[in-house]
Parts: structure tokens; C-alpha cells; sequence
């Protein structure tokens, strides 16, 4: 197997950051580091997803996650697919709404598969159709679900999203990913993990394979697929909790949101402004933190969490909700903040 841990992967010709970008990258990484990382109050990391009070009945129980138990791990990716176009705060309270009964309907791989495999319309029964044919939608008068092809019958898909009160289409999301492990010959995401290192030449190109195959799932982003196998991957977002942090480079697993884009902007990231754009450069401002200078116990390098600091930084919404923020401190540390002084915080710029 190849050297663990991975290296610090960077693009062939990485962006150069400027020394204001840096010292700004640098005083968002300390002040997450101090207030948040590995806290309740962590946003859109492993412990949150853990947490009933945050995600209700999709909350997975910690040593199943961390023994990396199939159920729980598609547990997790189905309701990190919700965490997309909409605040957090207002995700959380929609997973919150949805009863135990229903969460595990959306959960269970096998039942998903079985319906799909019962439902009388061929566009449920395959993930290329389910991709390319399905039509979706919601009743703009009744919020149900319906669709041009068989608007009067019922069919799964309907009910899941209006359980899921997203997009109209969104109801094809946790039946797209159960049909994607069975479009790779497998019966859970562990195996679809195994698959990845087996096909594999070395764990950066593991890493990359395995984001491919969840990205073939309906609504699943690069930023989707990074945020749920960073959970898996990386040992120090949520520490004890990830199943996968060996064999996989996980290093390349950011995600990029529009708090992230804001806190670029903010630095005057030049770009271009693809997302393996802003990724290179993400990779290449962690690449000059030591993320262990800044708290005992941490590797050295990790972009993720680099990533996790700018876009808690910015969020002003989870911010204001969480009595840790140095928003509530008393007295204000305004004006003297890292933040303030770098010209990055969201509640005062």
C-alpha cells in the first residue's frame, strides 16, 4: 500500500497566495481552531450529523459511524445531500420535522431498491433513467409530488419529496444513491469504498474514483461528495469518528459553498472560479499553515479544516445562533479580534 499519510497534494502549478491572503487565511484558521473545531456547535461535520437535536431522526449513533456500519454511513449521505442552496439553520429544522418512520424509509438502501424495483414507471427503476427521464416535480398548487409522464399515480419518489421539502425533484435524491451502489456492483458504501482502492493506483486516485462514483447520483456536487467523504475520511474534522482515514487521500476533500466563495472574495482570490480552481487554491494556502503550531495534536497539514475556517467565518447566520461565537463575548473583543483586524468577519464587514 502506498505511504500513509498522504503527502501535501497539490496542483502541478499551484496559485501562489499573497502574504495578506495568508495572514487572513491564517487568523480565520486560528480563531475556528480556538472557538469551534471539534465542538457541538461545529457546523456540517460528523458530530453534527450525530446530534438529534441538530438533524432529529438522521442523527447516527457515534460508534456506529465510527466502526463505519452501512446503514449509518448512508444514513449520513442522505442527509448531507439536504445541506445545498439553503442555510444551514433552516436544513437542520426540516430534518428535525421528519419522523423516525419516515428518516429510515429514506435511509434503508434495500427498501429504497425494492421500490424502485416494484414501482410500475421504468424511470424508477434505473439510475441512468432516473437521471435522464424522470421528471420530477411538485404541484405548484398542491406542493405534492408529480411528474408529466404519470402525474396521477402514485410512485415513492412523489412522497419523498414533499417529505424532504426541497426542489420538486429532490425526491429522487435517496433513491439515485441506492441505485448508484447497485450500478457499481455493490451492496453498500463500504464496498463502494473497497471498489475504489481496488481499482485504484494509489490513495489520491482512490480518493478521486470514489468521489466520481458518488457524483453519478442525483443532486450530488463536487461540494456534496466532498463534504460527506471528508466526514468518512479525515481524522481530525470530527476526531474518532471517521471510519475511512486510512488508504484514501483525503486532503483534497474541501467544500466549497458561498460562504467559502465569500471569504475568497474578501481576500481578493483572482481566480478562475471553477470549483477545482478554488480548490487548488485552498490546497495551496493550507500548504504554508501548520495547523499543529496553532493546537497540539493536529497533522500539519489539512485542508479541509483551513476550508472549515473560512466559511464558519463567514457565516453570519450560524454564528449569531451559537453562544461559543466571540460575537457574544462580553466584553467585545471587536476591534481587536483576528478577524476584524484581517477584514474578514462576517458580523462586522
Amino acid at each position: 500500500m502506498a505511504r500513509w499519510p498522504p503527502e501535501r497534494r497539490l496542483p502541478a502549478e499551484p496559485p501562489t497566495p499573497t502574504p495578506a491572503q495568508l495572514d487572513a487565511t491564517l487568523a480565520a484558521t486560528a480563531w475556528y481552531l480556538r472557538l469551534y473545531h471539534d465542538t457541538p456547535d461545529d457546523p456540517g461535520v460528523a458530530r453534527m450529523f450525530c446530534d438529534p437535536e441538530r438533524v432529529g431522526a438522521f442523527a447516527v449513533r457515534p460508534e456506529a459511524l465510527a466502526a463505519g456500519e452501512p446503514r449509518a454511513l448512508f444514513r449520513l449521505l442522505v442527509a448531507t445531500t439536504m445541506f445545498q442552496r439553503r442555510a444551514d439553520l433552516q436544513i437542520e429544522r426540516v430534518l428535525r420535522g421528519i419522523s423516525a418512520q419516515d428518516a429510515d424509509a429514506l435511509t434503508d438502501p434495500d427498501a429504497l431498491l425494492a421500490a424502485a424495483d416494484a414501482n410500475p414507471c421504468p424511470r424508477a427503476r434505473s439510475l441512468t433513467a432516473l437521471l435522464t427521464e424522470c421528471d420530477l416535480t411538485k404541484d405548484p398548487q398542491t406542493a405534492l409530488g408529480t411528474c408529466a409522464a404519470s402525474p396521477g399515480a402514485p410512485c415513492d419518489l412523489k412522497r419523498h419529496t414533499v417529505l424532504l421539502k426541497r426542489y420538486g425533484h429532490f425526491g429522487k435524491v435517496p433513491t439515485s444513491l441506492a441505485l448508484t451502489l447497485r450500478e457499481h456492483g455493490v451492496a453498500d458504501l463500504a464496498a463502494l469504498r473497497q471498489r475504489a482502492l481496488h481499482e485504484a493506483t494509489d490513495p489520491a486516485d482512490a480518493a478521486a474514483r470514489l468521489e466520481a462514483m458518488l457524483r453519478r447520483s442525483w443532486r450530488v456536487s463536487d461540494k456534496i461528495a466532498a463534504m460527506a467523504l471528508s466526514m468518512l475520511t479525515n481524522p481530525d474534522l470530527s476526531p474518532g469518528l471517521a471510519p475511512w482515514s486510512e488508504g484514501l487521500d483525503w486532503s483534497g476533500y474541501v467544500v466549497i459553498d458561498s460562504n467559502v466563495d465569500l471569504f475568497l472574495r474578501r481576500v481578493q482570490f483572482a481566480g478562475p472560479w471553477t470549483y477545482a480552481a478554488r480548490r487548488a487554491f485552498i490546497l495551496s494556502l493550507a500548504a504554508r499553515i501548520d495547523l499543529s503550531a496553532l493546537k497540539p495534536g493536529l497533522r500539519p497539514y489539512n485542508p479541509r479544516l483551513v476550508q472549515q475556517a473560512m466559511y464558519l467565518s463567514q457565516s453570519a447566520l450560524n454564528r449569531k445562533a451559537r453562544p461559543r461565537d466571540c460575537a457574544h463575548e462580553e466584553p467585545s473583543p471587536c476591534g481587536v479580534c483576528d478577524l476584524d483586524r484581517a477584514g474578514i468577519c462576517s458580523l462586522r464587514h
